[in-house]
């Protein structure tokens, strides 16, 4: 291999050879231009001597010896230090000759200064004086004193005295006392002082004699404070003394010497020593640091100087005690300057001002009550509940609490989600004696809950908590109860206290009222807020007179409280009442916002499920949908997902779709909306759609702070209110062992309960709620958004028992944008009739001033007041008849309660209290749509074929909906045209077989059906106890068959209770409307369903005048009746509308407004039930007047009633023609009487 040769670059081998020749005429050149980045460029003959004394250097220190490369390194290194130190010494050699005196030159810190410190004029003028300039200074130097005959000083102390300015820190002087006696001497006139002896007197005997002010009072130094010296100079302008002899100027000078001696406190040693130390070092200093330090000292100096003259001299009980001594020795009688311009003439009746500070909050004043005895109840505890009760929040605020609650009659306690007040705060009352018989305060602890689930559990919490004491928490909702004489805290709906406050307006029995979760805003929450802030004073005044009577404590506790509303309400509370905000929930909840809001939320839900079901650690899920439907489809659907609820599997077997039946009942009532299609299913578990959204969603399942897997299979559990409830009990016991428990809920779980180990929350953000058109009268069940308190509720459901997360199906967006902060109160949005109707009981005439927390509009309560008239409960000026205050008594709307007033003609009373206890319970008939199963979409009905599986299906639907039709139609054996009495017979025959298989059989709920006989013996009580006629009644489970005259009867007494709520038929109306076309035709219709009628009030005043007409429900017995035999007048229960499909045509048909009727009715027998009312008036007579007598006030003639709603035009439907009595009247004409 040949040898490497490095390759020659022709440019460099030409800058080579130029470099080459020019060397030697560049050489100079080049030498300073390739050292241009060197740090120190040097002339060649400075050059040249270093590199000598470098060689020098390197070879005496080297020598012969070799050494390493890094030895040599660093021998040149101490080559060029050593180089560098001989330069640095021999140029301070050349500075030194050149040495100027800076002792008179000024720092440059004072240009600008103004006006110079009393440290600088005396350091200028000792500098001046020394350097022998400005001898016209001595006045800031030296200063007269004057001393008196018994304490003069001789010529040794005034010298000492004066040699003391000038000594320095270390004790030594600038220049000895002999240099400065001479100078004293030279200053004089060259004369020295004359000897005096010294005068023995106080303190002589001291160290150092005693310094003295002018008027005998010794100087006391004060004690020096850090951080510099202090200067005793003043430099006020000095007076023009006269010219005085030499022999008055000792006699002078010791006088200014003691005068500056009481303005200044005297000089000590250690402060002269101090001064003339200063002073030293500011003249004897050289060059710019001795500058620079002076002009410190001197700004340090300053400060000190404005801060001592300006601050109050410290006062000393020692000083004030030699004073006083020193005094009363010499006979001396200190005369106080300050006295006489301090003293000011006191008034008489003079009384100083109490000192301001901040005031106590108002739940730690002290109470007024100092005579209130403490009262204690123990409570044994077990360690697991004792430790869980620790934790909670509120636990930790129960002095402030109790301390408000005893000073204070109304307290609003606001804690949040998981603090623990609904269960603590009762606790808290107890164990202080409330509720306990010896205590001061015997009464009940009431606590009012908004719900019965709530109320029911919440007092089995209670119970279990309170260990040995569980006895005395007991329960109490609408027709159940499990009170007795050892109550102490009572746990019940808000409905069951109000009626409480009507029988007993100051409620003796109880000593403190707890509202919890007054944020719902239901309609008895405000009005019994309302009532008991009148209470709460009525009890006040009434311990005042009774002293074993205790006031009555009203405890408004919630999480999401407008406290607005109550502490700005003047009205509700004069005096605004304390609010103790506790801490925020237990545990920490997460809340994940969806990336799009998707409108099937029922569909969303269940994919987030399977999803979290497969990727979330263990913990229950809590899902809020808004009603019973959504929760069997969503049900449905995650059992068919697990396997749970596995189709039958039949062979496939292919027909033609042309060849299987199809049925009438297919055509006129449709399918439901929410249809479950098994393929569809499956395939959204497996993930064969929405393949890209997935992605997207998995990370909020990835929670990095848990780890493990989730349990394989999946326990679905629902909760609603029209659960049985020892169904709805089931959510609180524990999952099987390897299950997660899901729980599909409504709003019901969303405050109070508790349910444990619920870790994941999957809201769907609205609710299902019943709104009420208070100028058309129409309700409707729409699903909206709920609010964003309600949100936070929600989500706290996660936060109870650990560390949670909130999935929320919709974006945040939508949430910021749609969601109110509050939900609008139901008083506001619901008929008050019945509130009212109480109101008027309790003597209330102008309701308008009753202390609503969120007051109703005029409107609505001028619109019960009027509905009342129409039922006979009050008079025309307001007043409560005697039919309204026995109605009031009952715990029933006013219209059931006017039913039962009049359900005692043709012994129709028994019945009459079955027929109003099944008219007020909800939803007592399943649903068809929910009665018989749902067909799945089958997808070969597209191609013409469908499987053995979709006709067995259908054939099964086709069964169930025949039983269904079959039951109704048994149903109707009573009567063939009236809901009511349908519903009747429904309650009578489940009192002969009260069982579940009954009603499973016949397609109606057994809770409901229950609640109904609960009501039906609570009503024949209240009847016996309230009304004496019927003090005899007893109460007949079972019930008889009724006559067709019972069932006649029974029509009319349901239509009494509803006559302001009928329509006719538009065909038969005085007035009929027009067709859309406007041909003034109306269009035959071809279903019962499909007939329109006008109520009595318009139900709205809109352009189209079919939008004012009503339909009757496809559920209404009617419904099954041709055309033609829809009966002429129907009464109906209220009017419904269903909610607009918002992904609809908006060219589309609007939604019908369905009326629920009651019963069919007959014109004769409207005039009869409206005789009495503002709804029925009378025309001319129209046939023979018959007198009674010549001359007579009463006739008898025949006259056409006319029933017209008020406010409305024209003359009303007439009814048939009807004989009655006329009574003449002055100034009024014939009244029917």
């Amino acid at each position: 291999m040949p040898k490497f040769v490095p390759r020659q670059r022709k440019h460099k081998v030409i800058a080579r050879e130029k470099a080459h020749q020019n060397g030697t005429r560049d050489h100079e050149t080049a030498s300073s231009k390739n050292d241009s980045n060197a740090l120190e460029i040097l002339p060649d003959a400075q050059k040249g001597a270093r590199e000598v004394k470098r060689a020098q250097l390197r070879e005496e220190l080297k020598g012969q010896a070799k050494v390493s490369g890094k030895k040599a390194k660093r021998l040149e290194k101490y080559i060029d230090n050593k180089l560098k130190k001989d330069e640095n010494r021999a140029l301070l050699a050349e500075l030194a000759k050149n040495k100027i005196d800076t002792s008179l030159f000024s720092s440059t810190r004072s240009l600008g200064q103004g006006k110079e410190t009393k440290r600088q004029a005396l350091g200028r003028a000792l500098r001046e004086r020394q350097a022998g300039v400005g001898q016209g200074d001595e006045s800031l130097l030296f200063e007269r004193r004057d001393t008196p005959e018994s304490y003069e000083l001789g010529d040794h102390d005034v010298l000492e005295s004066t040699n003391n300015r000038f000594t320095g820190r270390d004790g030594a002087t600038s220049r000895n006392d002999r240099a400065t006696a001479d100078t004293d001497t030279s200053v004089n006139g060259g004369d020295a002082f004359p000897v005096r002896p010294t005068a023995v007197a106080v303190g002589s005997g001291l160290k150092r004699p005693l310094e003295v002010d002018d008027e005998g009072r010794p100087v006391i130094q004060k004690r020096q404070k850090r951080g510099g010296v202090k200067s005793k100079v003043s430099l006020r302008p000095q007076p023009i003394q006269p010219e005085t002899p030499p022999d008055d100027s000792e006699e002078d000078h010791t006088s200014d010497g003691a005068v500056e001696d009481e303005e200044w406190g005297g000089f000590g040693s250690e402060e002269s020593a101090h001064d003339s130390t200063d002073s030293v070092n500011v003249s004897g200093g050289s060059g710019e640091g001795s500058t620079d330090e002076e002009s410190g000292n001197e700004e340090s100096s300053s400060e000190e100087e404005s801060g001592e003259f300006q601050g109050k001299e410290r006062s000393s009980a020692f000083k004030a005690w030699a004073h006083e001594q020193r005094n009363t020795a010499l006979g001396y009688q200190p005369v106080e300057s300050n006295t006489a311009l301090l003293d000011i003439p006191v008034p008489e009746n003079f009384q100083p001002r109490p000192l301001e500070q901040d005031p106590l909050p108002q739940e730690l004043l002290p109470t007024q009550d100092t005579g209130r005895k403490a009262f204690g109840v123990s409570v044994r505890r077990t360690s697991e509940i004792q430790d869980a009760r620790l934790r909670l929040p509120v636990v930790a605020e129960e002095q402030r609490i109790m301390e408000a609650i005893h000073n204070q009659n109304v307290v609003v306690v606001c804690g949040a989600t998981g603090s623990g007040k609904t269960t603590q705060v009762p606790q808290f009352l107890f164990e202080a004696g409330y509720g306990s018989p010896g205590s001061p305060t015997p009464g009940i602890i009431g606590v009012t809950q908004p719900r019965k689930v709530a109320a029911v559990s919440m007092s089995k919490r209670v119970g279990q908590e309170l260990g040995d004491r569980s006895d005395t928490v007991a329960y109490q909702i609408r027709f159940e109860g499990t009170t007795d004489e050892k109550t102490a805290i009572k746990f019940m709906t808000d409905g069951v206290l109000l009626r409480e406050v009507a029988s007993d307006i100051s409620l003796r029995k109880y000593s403190a009222i707890i509202i919890d979760e007054a944020h719902e805003r239901s309609v008895n929450t405000d009005i019994l807020i309302g009532m008991l802030s009148r209470v709460v004073k009525l009890r006040e005044e009434m311990s005042a007179e009774d002293s074993k009577l205790a006031p009555l404590k009203l405890i408004i506790m919630s999480a999401t409280l407008r406290v607005d509303d109550f502490i700005r309400n003047r009205t509700l509370f004069p005096i605004p009442p304390p609010v103790l905000n506790v801490e925020g929930r237990q545990h920490s909840v997460t809340i994940h916002f969806s990336r799009r809001t998707h409108h099937d939320y029922v569909d969303e839900a269940f994919k987030k499920i399977m999803k979290g079901h497969r990727k979330l650690p263990p913990g229950s899920f809590l899902v809020f949908l808004t009603g019973h439907d959504e929760i069997q489809r969503l049900s449905k659907k995650l059992k068919l997902a697990s396997g749970t609820l596995n189709p039958v599997a039949y062979p496939k077997v292919r027909i033609s779709a042309n060849d299987a039946p199809l049925e009438v009942e297919d055509i006129e009532f449709g399918e439901s909306n929410e249809t479950i299609n098994d393929d569809e299913v499956l395939s959204s578990v497996s993930g064969e759609d929405n393949e890209g959204d997935e992605g997207e969603d998995d990370a909020e399942f990835n929670i990095s702070d848990d780890v493990g897997t989730g349990p394989l299979k999946m326990h679905i559990l629902p909760l609603y209110s029209l659960l049985p409830t020892r169904e709805q009990m089931r959510v609180f016991e524990d999952p099987p062992e390897g299950s997660r428990a899901i729980i599909l809920a409504t709003n019901v779980a969303e405050t109070s309960l508790t349910i444990p180990g619920i870790r994941y929350v999957f809201d769907c953000g609205r609710s299902k709620e019943r709104k009420y058109n208070r100028d058309t009268g129409v309700q409707s069940y729409e699903v909206g958004w709920i609010s964003k308190a309600s949100a936070n509720q929600r989500a706290g459901r996660a936060g109870r028992t650990g560390p949670g997360h909130c999935y929320r199906l919709y974006s945040s967006a939508v949430y910021e944008r749609d969601f109110a902060e509050f939900a609008v109160p139901e008083l506001l949005r619901m008929p008050i009739e019945g509130v009212v109707l109480q109101l008027k009981a309790m003597r209330l005439q102008h309701v308008v001033n009753f202390p609503f927390p969120t007051p109703p509009e005029r409107q609505s309560l001028a619109k019960a007041e009027k509905l009342l008239q129409y039922l006979s409960a009050i008079t025309e000026s307001g007043q409560a008849t005697q039919i309204g205050s026995t109605m009031a008594k009952f715990p029933l709307p006013p219209r059931f309660a006017r039913i039962l007033l009049v359900g005692h003609l043709h012994d129709c009373l028994p019945y009459t209290i079955a027929l109003v206890a099944g008219l007020s319970v909800a939803e007592v008939f399943i649903p068809e749509s929910q009665a018989v199963p749902a067909v799945s979409a089958a997808e070969g009905e597209d191609r013409g074929f469908r499987t053995n599986e979709d006709v067995a299906a259908e054939t099964r639907q086709a069964q169930a909906r025949q039983r269904y039709r079959d039951v109704h139609r048994n149903f109707r054996a009573l009567d063939d045209g009236s809901d009511a009495i349908k519903l009747l017979q429904v309650v009578g025959e489940f009192a002969h077989e009260p069982t579940e298989q009954w009603c499973a059989s016949r397609f109606v709920r057994f809770k409901a059906l229950q609640e109904a006989q609960k009501l039906r013996r609570q009503i024949t009580g209240l009847l016996q106890k309230d009304v004496p006629a019927f003090a005899g009644l007893a109460f007949r489970e079972r019930l008889d068959r009724p006559t067709p005259k019972q069932v006649a009867a029974l029509k009319q007494m349901v239509a009494a209770g509803f006559v302001d709520q009928v329509a006719i038929r538009a065909d038969l109306a005085p007035a009929p409307p027009s067709d859309a076309d406007g041909h003034g035709k109306a269009r035959k219709p071809r279903r019962a369903i499909d007939v329109p009628y006008v109520p009595l009030h318009p139900t709205a005043a809109a352009a189209d005048p079919r939008d004012a007409l009503v339909y009757i429900h496809p559920s209404s017995l009617l419904a099954h009746l041709s055309p033609q035999e829809c009966p002429e007048y129907v009464v109906y229960a209220h009017l419904q509308r269903a909610a607009a499909d918002p992904t609809a045509d908006p060219s589309a048909a609007r939604p019908k407004t369905r009326m629920l009727a009651l019963t069919d009715v007959t014109g004769a027998q409207l005039a009869a039930l409206a005789k009495g009312t503002p709804l029925l008036t009378y025309g001319k007579p129209i046939r023979e007047v018959v007198e009674t007598a010549a001359g007579a006030a009463t006739r008898e003639c025949w006259v056409v009633p006319y029933l017209r709603a008020e406010g409305t035009g024209g003359q009303g439907w007439p009814l048939p023609v009807r004989k009655v009595t006329q009574r003449k009247v002055p100034g009024k004409g014939w009244v029917v009487e």
